[in-house]
């Protein structure tokens, strides 16, 4: 999984006498800025609950429970995990809500693209227009060929699980973030958390926009965008996310998409790639309609604009 690192933290203004844990997972950094003290106890099962979600759902691990799905053959019924179970879940709903401009079985382009790991395989992909999976209670059955890709999801559902750690044993004032994907609960000491999206045209970690957590105590935020994470093949763009309609990268103006949550922050990851993948009139609409708060940042001919969804204004952000 790797971090886009689309979101800036405006670490001057929530540089106080904390608790800061970091470290590297998942492709990317991880962060925790708290005002409570955590223990060494607290840390050493935040490592775990990381370390246990990356041997769930990353494609870097051949030996990862996504890993091993991927390699399984079709008709075979795989017993899955209830974490597994859950990320499928929710990406099937958010599949669903944005009539599939989000996919989690597009593992196969990913890999091929070369933004994750063959492991050796020869890689063809399977275009038949039918379900790829069933997933009854525990099991899944692979109805054709393809890898899943979890990169969209699971970072979001990782900064989510610590959260829900952290408040089950009381330390509710702190700053999660896990490449870019955050939730800040409680208070900073006596102010609210501050957090910056970056500036896509800025080579410096510079904020574009800040938005704080002053009338709101729980707050999650993700953000998708292409103008980090691409490369060039035959002289041709390729960013790592895929529009599951072509099965290409994505193509069109917009440099990033912030989605923020009062709910979950697995969700705001997934809809941030959803809507990333839509463009910015039909995502702006979809947004509108299904009253999810998010922040465009669009490339004009007058240069780089933000829009923002209503829900967006209501929220005060």
């Amino acid at each position: 999984m790797v971090g886009l690192g689309c979101v800036y933290i405006a670490y001057e203004y929530n540089s106080k006498s904390n608790t800061f844990l970091n470290g590297s997972i998942y492709g990317t950094t991880w962060s925790i800025n708290s005002a409570d003290y955590i223990s060494d106890h607290h840390h050493s099962e935040i490592k775990n609950i990381l370390n246990s979600i990356d041997y769930v759902a990353s494609n870097y691990k051949e030996d990862s429970e996504v890993s091993i799905i991927n390699a399984k053959s079709i008709n075979t019924e795989i017993e899955l995990s209830p974490d597994l179970i859950y990320l499928i879940r929710i990406a099937d709903e958010v599949a669903i809500k944005t009539k599939n401009s989000y996919d989690i079985t597009l593992g196969k382009i990913s890999a091929m693209n070369g933004f994750s790991p063959t492991f050796g395989k020869e890689l063809s992909i399977d275009m038949l227009d039918q379900s790829k999976y069933i997933l009854q209670g525990n099991t899944l059955i692979k109805k054709i060929d393809f890898w899943f890709d979890m990169s969209s999801i699971a970072k979001g559902f990782a900064v989510q699980k610590l959260h829900e750690y952290l408040i089950d044993n009381n330390l509710t004032n702190h700053l999660i973030d896990i490449g870019g994907e955050i939730i800040v609960n409680g208070l900073n000491g006596d102010d609210a958390w501050v957090i910056g999206i970056q500036d896509p045209t800025s080579a410096l970690e510079a904020p574009i926009y800040t938005i704080t957590n002053s009338s709101i105590n729980f707050l999650a935020m993700a953000t998708s965008g292409e103008y980090r994470n691409f490369k060039y093949q035959d002289g041709k763009r390729v960013t790592h996310t895929i529009n599951p309609s072509t099965n290409n990268s994505i193509v069109n103006t917009l440099d990033s998409v912030t989605v923020v949550s009062l709910s979950s922050s697995t969700l705001a990851d997934a809809y941030a790639t959803a809507l990333n993948v839509m463009g910015l009139d039909e995502g702006l609409n979809f947004a509108d309609n299904n009253n999810l708060a998010v922040l465009f940042i669009a490339r004009t001919d007058e240069g780089t604009k933000l829009i923002k969804s209503q829900k967006w204004y209501d929220l005060g952000l």
